[in-house]
């Protein structure tokens, strides 16, 4: 068989089911042995329900690699993880224990047994199907293995989904650049629901306050301000009762790096809000290099200039799906992405013509914004390879969530 090929479906329900569960924390199912396990005992905690039976030959690829993969994850053995699988074997429950061993599932995962109206409160239809439930109690996810057919997959989409449910952001999102210069603008943007604006507040190295409003328009907000007190700034973004706290290094522009100074960004089609967090003079790319230090953002599908410079080199960026390869010459490295969840960017330095160009490209606009925060750090010399993931599962770029994975020299 196509090891894309769906998997074999073992359980069929009638067409007419009763509406899935949005909040699930009234479920109850017999634990094997003894006792009742209940999503109300578990508040704070992800659990995990894998719908599974004895004889389902889908059950018997995926759980073993999912338990393997969660005995070796810190973070999924940490405690902040319940797992339990749920066996369906009306016609013969003494099979559930065996079967539950031959997954050779880590000592804390559960085995409960399980009755077609357990089936009926999620909706399964198809063993195996992961329903997982956030520290909330509410249902956060449900993966269909009619919609992750390839086991691997599956199994790395349960993880992710999984952590993903832990790490929720709550409602108000804010994103804020780590450094920025006396005078240059900062900006502060972000995500919130249910408000139409946002309270902006300064501290300043010295303890003063100012006080600023930014409007939010499509649950997006997006303010830039002035800091001109060199030292070490709190920026306080409060959305209702919510408080989220950034703080800022403010440089004296006398004591500003070159980069910071003395450069000119031409950053592609979309690639400004990465450009905005330079705090330079920047301008959309066109089909020409203009004179003076240069910082070129964007991939070669986005920034024209990128594309001639890469042509020229013997640089390589570009992704196919979710494989990603960036190249200088015969050194290349490979990555699988996910949009929007993880990327990865090359920054580059050459001299040409008596000036410095930098180049800060990334395989999405995601990976490009992670390599305008390192430049803005101070990453400008030789080559580097960066990498974004989405640690907080904001969707936004965040400047503890870039990490350099190579720095090197031209080859």
């Amino acid at each position: 068989m196509n090891r894309r090929a769906l998997p074999l479906l073992l359980l069929l329900i009638p067409i007419l089911i009763p509406q899935q569960l949005t909040s699930a924390s009234g479920f109850e199912a017999p634990i094997y042995g003894g006792g009742t396990f209940r999503l109300s005992d578990y508040r704070g905690k992800v659990v995990v329900l894998i719908f599974s039976q004895p004889t389902c030959s889908h059950c018997k690829k995926f759980i073993p690699l999912l338990a393997d993969a969660w005995r070796s994850d810190p973070e999924l053995s940490s405690g902040r993880y319940v797992v339990a699988v749920a066996m369906y074997s009306p016609s013969n429950p003494q099979a559930s224990l065996p079967a539950f061993r031959s997954y050779n599932p880590p000592p804390s995962w559960i085995l409960l047994t399980v009755s077609w109206s357990h089936l009926l409160q999620f909706g399964v239809k198809y063993t195996a199907t992961v329903v997982i439930i956030d520290p909330s109690g509410n249902l956060f996810a449900k993966i269909d293995p009619r919609d992750v057919p390839y086991i691997p997959d599956m199994v790395s989409t349960t993880i992710e989904r999984a952590k993903e449910a832990y790490h929720r952001p709550s409602g108000l999102e804010v994103s804020v650049p780590s450094r920025v210069v006396a005078g240059e603008p900062l900006v502060v943007s972000g995500n919130v629901s249910g408000v139409n604006s946002v309270r902006v507040i300064l501290v300043s190295p010295s303890g003063a306050e100012e006080e600023y409003s930014a409007m939010v328009s499509s649950g997006h907000f997006r303010i830039s301000l002035t800091l001109s007190e060199p030292g070490e700034w709190i920026v306080r973004v409060i959305a209702g009762s919510t408080t989220e706290e950034r703080r800022v290094s403010v440089e004296p522009a006398s004591e500003a790096k070159s980069s910071e100074v003395e450069f000119k960004v031409l950053y592609g089609k979309h690639d400004r809000e990465a450009a905005s967090l330079l705090g330079l003079e920047s301008m959309r790319a066109g089909n020409q290099l203009p004179s003076g230090n240069l910082i070129i953002l964007g991939g070669p599908k986005a920034n024209e200039l990128a594309s001639q410079l890469n042509e020229e080199l013997g640089i390589t960026v570009d992704i196919n799906g979710s494989r990603g390869v960036i190249g200088i010459g015969d050194r290349v490295w490979r990555f699988r992405i996910e949009y929007g969840r993880s990327d990865y960017a090359l920054i580059a330095s050459l001299e040409r013509d008596g000036r410095k160009i930098v180049l800060g490209e990334g395989l999405t606009r995601f990976g490009t914004r992670a390599a305008a925060i390192k430049i803005a750090e101070g990453e400008m010399e030789g080559i580097a390879v960066v990498r974004w993931v989405d640690d907080n599962g904001n969707g936004e770029v965040d400047p503890e969530e870039v990490e350099v994975i190579f720095r090197g020299s031209w080859p």
